[in-house]
């Protein structure tokens, strides 16, 4: 991990709060802080690099595949009927934390519209911080029990 300014190295050497669902040893899972959607997970190895071409390629295999499990086990809730799976490789593509990560979004039925709105305003509305905590405990419950199957390998 590197030290320093990176906010993912700093949670995942305990030294930043997070609601994480999953740990093995070479990625961990927490919920976003800014969701755009109720479970909307982080993906992200314990390796920093910025750009998803700098990991081994095996981390990168782990980080997919647990993708792939993840969306699995989500999707067998009847409210989650689709996910997106989104990573984006370098500020330019909307890259705000330099650290590769991997977006989880549960998706349900007629949720364009307000996940387009959360998209564009998450980082920026003031009431999203009102029970926060208490939310992110709650959601953290709910995305456990539903990863309940994913095991650490």
């Amino acid at each position: 991990m590197a030290s320093g300014k990176c906010v993912f190295c700093e949670i995942l050497a305990g030294r930043l709060p997070a609601e994480v669902v999953y740990r093995d040893e070479s990625c961990i899972a927490l919920l976003d802080a800014f969701p755009v959607t109720r479970g909307h997970l982080l993906l992200i190895p314990h390796l920093h690099a910025q750009h998803i071409e700098e990991l081994p390629a095996q981390t990168v295999t782990h980080l997919f595949r647990l993708g792939a499990e993840f969306s699995s086990a989500l999707r067998k809730n009847k409210e989650i009927p689709a996910t997106n799976l989104m990573l984006n490789n370098g500020k330019a593509a909307n890259q705000h934390v330099p650290h590769v990560h991997l977006h989880v979004v549960p998706r349900r039925n007629g949720d364009s519209l307000w996940v387009i709105w959360r998209f564009f305003t998450r980082f920026f509305n003031p009431l999203s911080y009102l029970g926060r905590k208490r939310r992110m405990a709650r959601d953290a419950a709910y995305v456990r029990n539903l990863l309940d199957g994913v095991r650490a390998n």
